[in-house]
């Protein structure tokens, strides 16, 4: 199943294009549709389509534009332009972003679907010349510090390889589905082909490495985390999902790489040390960096870093290990008791002071009152295990389970500004402070549902109370929720609800109330 996205500010064009038969046979699927480019790039982000379908004209942010930003950030999704110009200063500027497609309007489903085919086609291509010798030299340099001299640029250039950026950043690559290494291997690396030099990769220890170039931090991170979520949807679709995404530090020079390597590995170390993955994942450098600094205590980092993806079934194991790697201090029995039972308290408090609760908010942690608050020493590793066990489920269930204070943050500014047609996922993410494909990729593995799919419930959710509770007009309901366009809203109603808002209105209330409403 191959993913499209529509950015066309014809509503008519849209709905033709909607309603086409192209959608009924299984092979394409439309995810999403904006009418203009600023919403459009948001979207994107959140959705990961393979296909792209955009308009010349549109207000705010214009087809080229767009297509220039999804090409920097996301080069390995294929462009389609349309226009109802036939001004071949747009088809050469198309060319120079690497777009391939250029239709004019009006177009029919046939010259569609054979644009798509061809596209699809594309993104499929699977090139092997040099792959072996490619991948060998860039296992070299991610694994050992490179010399900083010309004769490594000029080599890894003749083998297609063209290491000129601000930023590199790696990111490691493993999956737990049932095909094999090479399986894996190869559907990544047919996605990195389709990056037009912006991403390499090469075999790791336990699936790939990926070595991501950017002008900036903030470039390679965009890119890194993009790529990251459209090889969760590659690899799903191969059955060998779920995968683990570790994106190591970002480093500015070749010989630095190794540095960025050994990161994303330490990241996949200890998050694997939590337990077997439930959903595709990833995780950087600079998250867990961040929570160390939140926690505002550096020295109980090992054991909070291990609970940060556990769910309360691994609170025993974890524990255990913990315990068993006190070892390597070379600490007496006496002295490892205590410094794991002090580790343990000051992880289980600080733990409870992110979500906003203290030991007294949970019955199963009052009875450690006096460990907890000092008076008394003295905790058996049972008893340890029951107080993270009861942590963890409280972070389960709480509103923050869903992830940090950051995505509290951004639900609480969504649920405020649902209304506004405008509201973009860079919006919420810019409010946080996080890069817009690093908020995509944790809202979305976080809240088990993409920004878009979570603000359109949210729109449609209040749309249900105003049906239910007010004589509102359909229209005038799609604007307080957020839709300047009523049709659309009405289509996305339908698709949610499985009514449109009229059947909806006349279901959810009682017969004879008296309350009729103009449609």
């Amino acid at each position: 199943m191959i993913k499209v996205f529509l950015a066309d500010d014809e509503i008519a064009i849209r709905e033709g294009v909607r309603n086409s038969k192209i959608w009924q046979g299984g092979e394409y699927v439309l995810v999403g549709e904006a009418p203009d480019g600023e919403i459009a790039l948001s979207m994107i982000l959140d959705q990961q389509p393979d296909i792209l379908i955009t308009d010349i004209r549109m207000p705010f942010m214009d087809g080229m534009a767009l297509a220039a930003a999804v090409s920097q950030r996301m080069p390995w999704i294929q462009i389609i332009i349309l226009s109802g110009y036939d001004d071949f200063n747009y088809a050469r500027q198309a060319m120079s972003l690497g777009v391939q497609e250029y239709l004019l309007k009006p177009i029919s489903s046939q010259e569609l679907l054979a644009a798509l085919n061809r596209a699809a086609e594309r993104r499929q291509h699977f090139s092997g010349d040099s792959r072996f010798l490619q991948e060998k030299m860039l296992s070299a340099i991610l694994s050992e510090a490179a010399p900083e001299d010309q004769s490594i640029a000029e080599q890894l250039r003749a083998l297609g390889i063209n290491l000129v950026a601000g930023c590199f950043v790696v990111e490691d690559i493993s999956w737990q589905g049932k095909g094999s290494l090479t399986e894996g291997r190869d559907c990544i690396f047919a996605l990195s082909e389709t990056s037009r030099g912006a991403i390499y990769t090469c075999p790791g220890a336990h699936g790939t490495l990926a070595l991501i170039l950017g002008d900036h931090e903030r470039d390679a991170e965009e890119r890194a985390y993009s790529f990251a979520r459209s090889v969760f949807a590659a690899m799903d679709r191969a059955g060998l999902s779920p995968v683990l995404a570790c994106i190591g530090e970002a480093v500015t020079s070749i010989s630095a790489l190794p540095e960025s390597t050994h990161a994303a590995r330490h990241i996949r170390h200890i998050t694997n040390a939590s337990g077997p993955l439930k959903q595709s994942t990833v995780v950087s450098a600079k998250d867990l960096t961040e929570e160390t600094q939140d926690s505002g205590q550096t020295e109980i980092r090992p054991l909070y870093e291990l609970l940060q993806y556990a769910s309360a079934e691994d609170a025993e194991s974890i524990l255990w290990k913990y315990i068993a790697s006190l070892s390597g201090m070379e600490l007496r029995s006496v002295m490892a008791d205590d410094y794991w039972q002090t580790q343990l308290i000051l992880t289980v408090i600080q733990m409870l002071k992110q979500m906003g609760a203290g030991w007294e908010d949970l019955p199963e942690l009052k009875k450690y009152g006096p460990i907890l608050t000092g008076r008394k020493k003295g905790l058996s590793t049972a008893e340890g295990v029951e107080m993270l066990r009861a942590v963890l489920q409280y972070q389960d269930s709480s509103a923050e389970g869903h992830g940090s204070r950051a995505l509290a943050k951004a639900r609480a500014y969504l649920a405020q500004r649902f209304d506004n047609p405008n509201l973009m996922l860079h919006d919420v993410s810019d409010f946080i402070g996080m890069s817009d494909s690093r908020f995509s990729a944790v809202f979305r593995q976080k809240m088990d549902m993409t920004f878009t799919e979570y603000l359109t419930a949210l729109r449609i959710n209040k749309a249900k109370e105003y049906l239910s509770a007010t004589d509102m007009r359909s229209s005038e309901v799609a604007t307080a929720v957020g839709y300047n366009d009523p049709h659309y809203f009405s289509y996305l109603f339908r698709k949610s609800v499985g009514c449109s808002p009229s059947e909806y209105r006349k279901q959810s209330r009682p017969v004879g109330n008296g309350q009729n409403s103009a449609e």
